[in-house]
């Protein structure tokens, strides 16, 4: 689930992306050009993979470089976005990716900020920590009625 960027301040945005315990979440990187990519470099606590092209029929290639992550990315072609599955609690938090290509700027870096939720068994929705307030306009020992 991706929810939309933040101000993080005047030359950049950090993009929150929700994901669920167990399931998959998409990095958002949406290369215009994808033929001008070279490498994209991801990174968070630290070195999470690294991303190139593929052949032109190819999905794009990752090298993952952290063991935390073996098995559970993948890139889409051909925008490049990133793709986390089996979420785990401790992937929360910030990801960068530096994305080098051919032509000036060069390098580009996007900011993002992961947050992962467990699912409710309740009701299958999500668990947020809520306050709920209930005022009682009439109350007796057994129950309360609320006038809207």
């Amino acid at each position: 689930m991706f929810s939309g960027p933040e101000a993080a301040g005047k030359d950049s945005e950090i993009f929150t992306v929700n994901g669920i315990l167990g399931e998959s979440v998409t990095f958002p990187v949406n290369i215009q050009e994808p033929q001008q990519v070279k490498i994209i470099a991801w990174t968070s606590k630290t070195s999470v993979a690294y991303v190139t092209p593929g052949d032109s029929e190819m999905a794009p290639i990752v090298t993952v470089t952290h063991r935390n992550y073996y098995e559970r990315i993948h890139a889409l072609g051909p925008k490049y976005n990133l793709v986390i599955s089996d979420l785990r609690m401790e992937d929360a938090g910030d990801y960068k990716a530096d994305i080098n290509i051919q032509v000036y700027p060069y390098t580009t870096t996007k900011r993002y900020n992961l947050q992962v939720y467990r699912k409710s068994w309740e009701d299958g929705g999500l668990l947020y920590d809520v306050l709920l307030v209930l005022v009682c306009q009439h109350f007796t020992e057994d129950f309360c009625i609320s006038v809207h």
